[in-house]
């Protein structure tokens, strides 16, 4: 058997061997990110890991108002990014093809449910093949509104 290394191979083999002896390079056990955030941290990107009905309770203090997304398409490829404002909010990797989702239903792989500020806001969203153009909503504070994506 004859082995032949070129310069690239030779590099390769070198930067491996690099890297496995590096004494710090180890593999630690993942950690569930819920248990390292708080309230507060998630009141940051706007949800909240309560449920439904408690996100509808203080809406006359806090001026908000609640939005469920969907998806009535099963065409998007990998998922359907969601944004409200600029901002992401969620990803949709599954669709409603007859009948939506009630308002406020807790978000799932098809549904994205968003607390807002009371007030005008924007929607858009994009898979890797499909696209939706921005659409302006207006919202009352406690109102509750789904909106599809077609």
């Amino acid at each position: 058997m004859v082995i032949v290394m070129n310069n690239e191979s030779t590099l390769c083999t070198f930067v491996l061997v690099s890297l496995l002896s590096i004494s710090q390079a180890q593999a630690v056990e993942p950690k569930d990110i819920s248990k390292m955030l708080d309230e507060r941290a998630m009141s940051i990107v706007g949800q909240s890991d309560d449920s439904a009905e408690a996100r509808v309770q203080s809406c006359n203090s806090d001026n908000t108002s609640v939005v469920t997304v969907y998806t009535t398409t099963g065409k998007a490829q990998v998922g359907i990014d969601v944004r409200i404002d600029g901002r992401t909010v969620g990803s949709l990797t599954s669709h409603y093809p007859d009948e939506g989702p009630t308002c406020n239903t807790d978000s799932s792989a098809g549904v994205i449910t968003h607390v807002v500020p009371a007030g005008e806001h924007t929607l858009d969203a994009e898979s890797l093949n499909l696209f939706w153009p921005t659409y302006t909503f207006e919202v009352e504070t406690c109102e509750c509104r789904v909106l599809a994506l077609p």
